[in-house]
């Protein structure tokens, strides 16, 4: 496999840059892209086939097939999604094996665990880095991203009426990840976030730490270090603009928290990954 390249969009609302990235258009000969919808509402056109884009929908395009992302204007959430364009070759069988199943079973649009997300995040940032070790480990850990999401697909069927704990679990941590992204740009407490489900602070954050692998509030300062990448990338916001916009006390203490969930300074981070083709829109504003 080859990563040939990985965008990471945030808010998608200007009209310049929704004509680009949501562009008519396909890939070569082995090559697949996978657009994974964080957020936002609208549809994901694939030749003449219309698929609804909501929140945690993962998509992955065949090779030669046109497709262009088509954002709900009027919607209160702009779309916010990764896309990955990777190839296969010969030595990639079974790689090859799996993404033809998915095809033929007509999986291609699923609805996935929000966490995957953060493994998402962790290969954008690897593959970026220009250091060949890491775009190795990028690779890596793409491949074990669509084995985890198409090789538990269907594994488990919950009948109306009888849910399992687990399951009742899930749709309260989905819920609970639902809230945090609705509340992103706030401080929001576990007791807060607990309340809105009528549940117990300590039952909410025992279940919420056993789905994700993470407390809530660990989750919640993820999410907004993560909205924070993308206007470092492909805005012209200061880092006292983006630390104000996502609720921070101040920009040391986005700096601070921002170092700790992805490994580098905000500055670094814009300096290293910057997007130049959102700044199109981004200086006309």
């Amino acid at each position: 496999m080859e990563i040939r390249d990985i965008v990471y969009v945030y808010h998608l609302i200007e009209d310049e840059r929704i004509a680009w990235h949501g562009r008519y258009h396909t890939h070569g000969q082995g090559e697949h892209e996978i657009v994974f919808f964080l957020d936002g509402s609208g549809v994901f056109l694939c030749n003449k086939t219309r698929y609804p884009i909501g929140p945690n929908t993962f998509f992955i395009s065949a090779e030669h097939e046109f497709h262009s992302i088509i954002p709900n204007r009027n919607a209160q959430s702009p779309i916010t999604y990764y896309a990955m364009l990777f190839h296969t070759g010969e030595e990639d069988r079974d790689l090859a094996e799996l993404i033809s199943t998915v095809f033929k079973q007509r999986r291609q649009m699923l609805t996935v665990d929000s966490a995957y997300r953060f493994q998402c995040d962790d290969i954008t940032r690897l593959w970026r880095s220009g250091n060949p070790s890491l775009g190795i480990s990028a690779k890596y850990l793409l491949q074990s991203l669509l084995y985890r999401v198409y090789k538990n697909v269907g594994v488990q069927t919950v009948h109306p009426g009888r849910q399992t704990a687990a399951a009742k679990s899930s749709v309260h941590v989905t819920k609970a990840v639902a809230i945090m992204q609705t509340n992103i740009r706030k401080s929001l407490g576990i007791n807060e976030i607990a309340g809105l489900m009528m549940l117990s602070a300590e039952h909410f954050s025992r279940i919420f730490r056993a789905e994700t692998g993470m407390s809530p509030h660990q989750y919640f300062i993820h999410l907004k270090a993560e909205a924070a990448s993308g206007l470092l990338i492909s805005t012209t916001k200061t880092i006292s603009q983006i630390a104000d916009w996502f609720g921070f006390e101040n920009q040391f203490h986005f700096s601070r928290v921002f170092k700790r969930c992805t490994g580098m300074s905000p500055l670094q981070y814009r300096k290293t990954y910057v997007q130049t083709v959102d700044f199109v829109a981004a200086e006309k504003d």
